[in-house]
């Protein structure tokens, strides 16, 4: 049909996305679940895809209607969510998948603050930050820790601001990503994540440590809250 944009699949991991059968939240700005693996491609060339959501099917994520509940949906039935940037499945081809899956993680973890004004744990508790963060690769959670600290760069909070360990994290990595840009004019967030600097290396550290992973959410939430509310990667 003219004018409609067909989804390529599969989608990545991270990715939110609403049911075809949930015709209420087609429009629903974060949709109503999180891609967190998938399987496929069958001989169809269908997919399917292991998604967090809610227990209620037929209502919106909220704080009585939290997305606790694991399934499959089949990729027929999958629709990327409404957001205010370039949907996931008209990027190019060629872009990264961990930037692709950072940048939507980002966008999931953005969206979750802005719904309950900032309070990072209910929103957690709401949205099962703790679960996909655990579930998203060390390679994407170090993306999404330099991208924060590159969105944050400019909003750098006063030292004793925030005294626990993912709050000097997110000091140190807002205050390089800051001398990085003064250092390299003109430069991109998509550089910042992917240069070999110390930046780079302590957040490998930190999102490579599942001993950690607490401290290393903590810290893309501090940093997910200073950065100013544009489209990411400026």
């Amino acid at each position: 049909m003219t004018g409609q944009i067909k989804t390529r699949h599969p989608l990545p991991n991270g990715t939110r996305v609403t049911h075809i059968n949930q015709e209420w939240a087609r429009r629903l700005p974060g949709g109503t679940a999180t891609i967190l693996d998938r399987q496929g491609p069958w001989p169809d060339g269908s997919w399917e895809y292991l998604v967090r959501t809610t227990g209620d099917f037929s209502r919106q994520p909220s704080p009585d209607n939290p997305e606790s509940r694991t399934t499959w949906w089949p990729s027929y039935a999958t629709t990327p969510a409404t957001t205010n940037r370039i949907p996931m499945n008209d990027r190019t081809p060629a872009t990264d998948s961990t930037e692709q899956e950072a940048r939507s993680l980002h966008e999931f973890l953005t969206h979750g603050l802005t719904t309950f004004g900032g309070d990072a744990q209910q929103a957690r508790i709401t949205y099962g930050f703790s679960s996909l963060w655990a579930f998203s690769s060390p390679e994407v959670r170090r993306y999404l820790l330099l991208l924060v600290a590159w969105e944050a760069r400019d909003t750098a909070a006063n030292d004793n601001q925030y005294p626990s360990t993912a709050g000097q994290y997110a000091q140190a990595f807002t205050q390089y990503a800051a001398e990085w840009a003064r250092q390299n004019p003109g430069s991109t967030a998509d550089a910042f994540c992917t240069g070999q600097h110390s930046a780079y290396i302590a957040a490998g550290s930190l999102a490579f440590d599942r001993d950690d992973l607490e401290v290393s959410l903590e810290t893309a939430l501090l940093l997910s809250a200073r950065a100013p509310q544009t489209g990411a990667g400026q």
